[in-house]
C-alpha cells in the first residue's frame, strides 16, 4: 500500500474533545511522507495520555493524517490508553517498554519488522530508560532504530559526580556509542529520542562530543535545527532543541540525496488553540521527523 503525501492544512479533523475540532484549515503547510522515502518521527508524547480519552482522539486523527512508516515515542505512561489507541488506528501494528513513562513505537503494519526489544546491555543507571530497538528491513537493508529519552534537567554544567544529570547524559553517549561500535559496525544505525540536551553547546558542556566529534562515523542530521531560529527548535518551553536523530556513516549517502529532509513538526499550527491546545492535550514537545530516500 502506497504511501500517499500528506498537507495537513487540506485537512479538518474531528473528535469529542475540545471545541470539536483539532486542526485547523490555515495556509500553513508540511508534507511528510513519500512513496520512496522511509520516513521516521521522534516524538515525546508528554505524560501519555494527559487527558486520557481525549488525548487518544485526538492522536488517533492526527496519527492517521501524517502516514509515515515509524514514530518512536517516549513518555508512555499507560499501557492500556497505548494499546487502545493502537486498536483505533487502521494499518498500525506497535509495543512498547514495560514500566512507567516508557519508550514505544508505532508502525505501519505492512513494513517487515524483524525484531523489537530492549537493550539490556544499556540497561544503565547513566541511560535512565533502557534503550528500545526496532529492526526494520527496508529495500534490502537492515535499518536498526534505537529509541532513549535520557535524564532531564542539571545546572548546564558537566560534573564528574555519579548523580549529575550533565554528566550522566555524556556518560550515556559514551556507553551508546560503545555499544554502537561493538554490535553494529557497518550497518544502518539510527538513534533517536529526547535527549535533555542541546547540540550547540560549547565544547565544556556539550554531552555529545563523543558523536560530534566523529564526524566520519556519526551525524545529527538535525545539527541544522539546532543552530537555527529557535521558532523551530522541539521544545519551545525554554526554548531549546532537545529531540534528536543521529544516523551512522552507512546512511549519510541517503542523507545527502536531495529528496531526503529533516524537519521539527509544528503541529500546534493546525490546532484552534494554537500551543496552548496542543500542550494541554498532547505534549510539550514537538515531533521530529526524518526522511530518507534510498538509492536509486
Amino acid at each position: 500500500m502506497f504511501k500517499r503525501i500528506i498537507a495537513l492544512n487540506l485537512l479538518i479533523l474531528f473528535c469529542s474533545c475540545a471545541k470539536n475540532k483539532v486542526l485547523d484549515n490555515s495556509d500553513t503547510s508540511f508534507n511528510i511522507g513519500a512513496d520512496s522515502t522511509l520516513d521516521i518521527i521522534t516524538w515525546n508524547i508528554e505524560n501519555f495520555p494527559k487527558q486520557d480519552n481525549s488525548t487518544i482522539n485526538y492522536l488517533e486523527k492526527l496519527i492517521d493524517s501524517m502516514n509515515v512508516d515509524v514514530i518512536a515515542l517516549q513518555e508512555i505512561g499507560s499501557d492500556a490508553y497505548f494499546f487502545d489507541l493502537i486498536n483505533k488506528l487502521e494499518g498500525w501494528s506497535g509495543d512498547k517498554t514495560s514500566g512507567t513513562y516508557g519508550l514505544a513505537y508505532l508502525y505501519k503494519s505492512e513494513l517487515i519488522v524483524n525484531g523489537l526489544n530492549e537493550i539490556s546491555e544499556l540497561n544503565n543507571y547513566n541511560l535512565s530508560r533502557t534503550p528500545y530497538m526496532l529492526e526494520l528491513y527496508w529495500q534490502g537493508q537492515n535499518i536498526y532504530i534505537i529509541n532513549n529519552h535520557y535524564k532531564c534537567c542539571g545546572n548546564g554544567t558537566i560534573e564528574n559526580i555519579y548523580s549529575d544529570e550533565e554528566y550522566r547524559r555524556q556518560q550515556a553517549c559514551t556507553l551508546t556509542k560503545d555499544y554502537i561500535d561493538s554490535n553494529f559496525d557497518n550497518k544502518n544505525v539510527i538513534l533517536l529520542g529526547d535527549f535533555n540536551d542541546e547540540l550547540n553547546d560549547t565544547d565544556s558542556t556539550n554531552v555529545f562530543k563523543i558523536f560530534i566529534n566523529n564526524p566520519d562515523k556519526y551525524k545529527f542530521v538535525d545539527m541544522n535545527i539546532a543552530y537555527g531560529s529557535s521558532a523551530n527548535w522541539s521544545y519551545p518551553g525554554w526554548p531549546s532543541h532537545l529531540d534528536h536523530i543521529l544516523i551512522t556513516n552507512e546512511l549519510f549517502d541517503e542523507f545527502e540525496n536531495s529528496r531526503s529532509t529533516v524537519q521539527t513538526i509544528h503541529i500546534e499550527d493546525y490546532f484552534e488553540g494554537g500551543w496552548n491546545e496542543y500542550d494541554n492535550y498532547i505534549s510539550d514537545h514537538r515531533p521530529v521527523a526524518l526522511s530518507l530516500k534510498f538509492n536509486p
